[in-house]
């Protein structure tokens, strides 16, 4: 899952995450999710990716809500934007809580490559869950026949 990131004259790639209110349906979280493409676009912040991660639990109640919508947004942005861009985030009462990261090239590697280690170990674990179900169906079915001997 190789990514091909745009390094813009002036501009940063940064990956902004915010916690969405988990209390609100999908629509309303559609509906924010699209009001910051279309901020980011207003400003000339070029979006690469936008990662709907999903609702979960939150490790500890934030504003009195135990649950929250988390998205990430890829973007190439001057640093001078991110600040407005962080404002906005203060300001909207549906953002439980933001992080900005800036991305440089070592840090993307290293991501990339915790990745590749993450989707090897993955496929490894269902190899040897496969391989174990098809062991436990073998010794099901020896079972069988040697009951079947015995009974006859």
């Amino acid at each position: 899952m190789q990514k091909q990131i745009n390094f813009k004259l002036g501009k940063k790639y940064y990956e902004s995450y915010i916690i969405i209110d988990g209390n609100l349906d999908d629509n309303a979280v559609d509906e924010i999710i699209k009001k910051y493409e279309n901020l980011f676009k207003k400003n000339e912040i070029e979006i690469n990716n936008i990662d709907k991660i999903g609702r979960r639990r939150l490790a500890y109640p934030i504003k009195k809500r135990v649950n929250g919508y988390y998205v990430c947004f890829e973007i190439n942005s001057p640093s001078n934007l991110l600040s407005k861009l962080e404002r906005t985030y203060i300001l909207d009462e549906n953002i439980l809580r933001y992080l900005t990261i800036y991305m440089s090239s070592k840090t993307i590697r290293e991501k990339e490559d915790h990745l590749k280690n993450k989707a090897i170990l993955q496929s490894k674990y269902e190899q040897s869950k496969a391989e174990s179900l098809l062991q436990n169906e073998t010794v099901s079915e020896k079972t069988e026949v040697t009951e079947t001997n015995n009974q006859q």
